[in-house]
């Protein structure tokens, strides 16, 4: 071997000595960013940016596998549910945000599940070193770009897999092109490599193509395989009840686990060792012939796929909970009662209002606010909603103290006309109170509903008229009713089935003071005309109003001239 042989041989080493050091430094830089961003983020509310597309395919989980009693469309878009899930949403891969969207809808959770949720999200919350273990398992699961995965499950586990003929035979051709180049004739091995890369390139991607994003399904699915395999090897003692299944679970999606190897990542890091891995894809379409192996080995396996992702779902969810409730100034673990229809909330308030203030009910009757505009009608019923839902879905009130039995929750607060149906505003109103009643079952849970501003979608006199007789049907049934209006009449209309409570404001020559503290009894005070002069309106315009509205008072008819 001559100087120049040792020169090249050296060359070669350095340059793979190179390459090894810069995938290791690159691994450590990243494991390092990991752990300081979940650190942050840990007791935090949650601030991912979603897009519209992003967040319709979280929803698909729960569209897919719904079940049981769950927070209908219209009750969840009055409450601005959207957010809240945000709010909570500390997750690190699809299955955990899927999970979790699913989690925050169902409400029919039994006390088991409901007990479940606290204790692992206790724990989580004091282990913050098994804790940080977990969530790096599922940051390294990730996201599923531009798909839900459980779209792909169904259809997954009955595609019938490609032949594998053109796979094989590019990795032969290229061989055969390289011994042509090394043994034979280095002038036609060149030709012949050239066309043998091309052909591997190009039938390559016309494959993949085809399938890439069943691909993606089944590389969350083996990242959730050795999640489980992670997990388990971890052997934390609460986790206990959730690893026997993750170890049955694992035994039966062994083979699939023992043939994943050379099977894309799906972390686009831009690493050597990634770029390098891809190029030696492209040219022996490896994980093409491992694509349809693992779509045989798939068949009949859904539903052990959608138990893997219920499990893993439930440990990552319960993660983001801890962090949701760390996050609060403070919360109570809810109390379920039997019996009485009743609500008992101490100090409740808005997970989305930074320094809210916070307000207590105790009632067993339907509840009637009024109250100005932006005096904290709409605000405190959705608050109550929420702390509801929150309580029946993950185990936490935003609260001192929640008491109340199990509701069904239903609302119709923000409505919009409906363009596309051709439907107005008052035919959108009067369809979302009916299916409300629809919902009333004697055998069932018994409904909590939140109704704002019945019916004010039309003139008064039949608003007025309408509002009594829907309200006092509702306040009979099997349901707790939380209703606001402008309408005072409705105080007096209804003071034998509701109780009155109001919020108030203080309007002097300049400004308006709201407290936003919930007051017992009807509105006494009526200040909408006198907000025209704080907003600089027109003094004619304020006087005539006064004048207009006094007569009304004394007479119960309008004066036409002023």
């Amino acid at each position: 071997m001559n100087n120049k042989d040792i020169v090249w041989i050296l060359i070669i080493i350095a340059a793979i000595v190179s390459i090894i050091y810069a995938y290791i430094s690159q691994r450590r830089a990243a494991r390092i960013k990991l752990h300081k961003r979940l650190k942050k983020s840990y007791g935090k509310k949650a601030n991912k940016k979603t897009s519209l597309d992003e967040l319709e395919q979280i929803t698909h989980f729960y569209k897919n596998r719904a079940s049981g009693e769950c927070v209908d469309d219209i009750s969840w878009n009055d409450l601005d549910m959207d957010r809240v899930f945000h709010a909570l949403n500390n997750t690190n891969s699809s299955i955990g945000q899927e999970f979790l969207y699913k989690m925050i809808r169902e409400t029919d959770k039994s006390e088991e599940e409901l007990k479940k949720i606290n204790d692992y999200a206790n724990s989580f919350d004091e282990d913050e070193d098994s804790r940080f273990k977990i969530q790096k398992i599922f940051a390294f699961i990730g996201y599923a770009k531009h798909m839900a995965v459980s779209d792909y499950v169904d259809m997954i586990v009955e595609l019938k897999p490609k032949s594998n003929i053109a796979n094989y035979l590019s990795p032969i051709l290229l061989i055969a092109s390289l011994v042509v180049l090394l043994a034979i004739n280095p002038s036609i091995g060149i030709l012949l490599v050239i066309v043998a890369m091309i052909f591997c390139v190009v039938t390559y991607y016309r494959f993949k193509a085809d399938v890439e994003r069943y691909f993606v399904c089944i590389n969350q699915i083996v990242k959730m395989i050795k999640a489980s395999k992670d997990i388990v090897n971890l052997d934390l003692d609460f986790l206990a009840d959730s690893n026997a299944r993750l170890k049955e679970l694992s035994k039966a999606f062994s083979k699939i686990y023992n043939n994943s190897a050379m099977l894309e990542t799906g972390n686009v890091t831009g690493s050597i060792s990634e770029i390098i891995m891809d190029y030696l894809r492209m040219l022996t379409h490896i994980d093409l012939i491992k694509f349809n192996n693992m779509v045989k080995l798939l068949n009949n396996k859904e539903q052990e796929i959608y138990e893997l992702m219920d499990v893993l779902g439930f440990i990552e969810s319960t993660i983001a909970i801890a962090s949701f409730r760390k996050s609060l100034p403070y919360y109570s673990v809810p109390e379920f009662v039997e019996g009485d229809i009743s609500i008992n909330l101490e100090e409740a308030y808005h997970p989305l209002i930074d320094n809210p203030v916070v307000n207590s009910i105790s009632e067993n009757g339907n509840v009637l606010l009024t109250g100005s505009n932006a005096s904290g009608k709409s605000t405190f019923l959705k608050t109550v909603a929420i702390n509801a839902i929150l309580s029946r879905t993950i185990n936490t009130s935003l609260s001192k103290s929640y008491k109340a039995p199990k509701f069904r929750i239903y609302s119709s607060m923000a409505l919009r006309d409906d363009l596309e149906a051709n439907n107005s505003y008052y035919i959108v109103e009067i369809k979302s109170i009916k299916r409300i009643f629809d919902s009333l079952d004697d055998n069932k849970k018994p409904l909590l509903i939140f109704i704002d501003e019945v019916l004010k979608g039309t003139n008064t006199v039949e608003r007025v008229a309408a509002s009594t007789q829907i309200l006092s049907s509702l306040g009979k049934s099997k349901a707790f009713v939380f209703a606001a209006t402008h309408d005072v009449e409705l105080t007096t209309l209804l003071e034998k089935e509701y109780e009155n409570y109001h919020f108030r404001e203080n309007v002097t020559d300049d400004e308006v003071l709201f407290d936003y503290k919930l007051h017992k009894g009807p509105a006494t005070t009526r200040n909408a005309i006198k907000l025209l002069s704080v907003l600089g309106f027109d003094k004619e315009i304020v006087d005539k109003s006064n004048e207009r509205a006094a007569y009304f008072l004394e007479n119960a008819s309008w004066k036409v001239e002023i």
